[in-house]
């Protein structure tokens, strides 16, 4: 089927099912093909007039407004599912950027000869043993919190 017909067909169906009575001129031409217009064409025209649509019932009116809130119900649940997945995928490159931080950090605690930290003066102060091995759990503990232990 051609699209001119399928055109012609979905254009007769709004015309019957439209509430306004309108005439409709149905014609056929040399080459036999028929043809429909809303102005009547030379030659044979049979005029069709369509009857009015029938009035929508109550109760298709309930179902139709059933549908609608149930379609609009599924809409804001697919939306929360789409939500929650971008939040979860958010979380998922917070913890990667942190934990690819902490690895950093503790490969530089445990590996470096010195470690040192920044004074109030923005003075290098090497630390001592003992802050050194509290610099490693603190640096332990970060990878153990962002990165995931599989």
């Amino acid at each position: 089927m051609n699209s001119s017909a399928v055109t012609l067909i979905a254009g007769l169906a709004l015309f019957v099912s439209s509430s306004v009575t309108a005439e409709i001129y149905k014609c056929t031409d040399a080459q036999g093909r028929t043809r429909y217009g809303d102005k009547p064409c030379a030659g044979d025209a049979v005029i069709i007039t369509p009857e009015a649509a029938p009035p929508v019932s109550e109760d298709a009116a309930g179902r139709m407004d059933k549908t609608q809130r149930l379609l609009r119900a599924y809409e804001a649940e697919h939306a929360e599912e789409r939500r929650k997945e971008a939040e979860q995928k958010a979380e998922q490159e917070k913890r990667k950027r942190n934990c690819l931080r902490a690895q950093n950090y503790q490969r530089g605690v445990t590996h470096a000869s010195r470690v040192f930290r920044t004074d109030d003066n923005g003075q290098r102060v090497i630390l001592t043993d003992k802050e050194r091995a509290a610099a490693e759990a603190e640096a332990r503990a970060g990878v153990a919190r962002w990165c995931d232990s599989k």
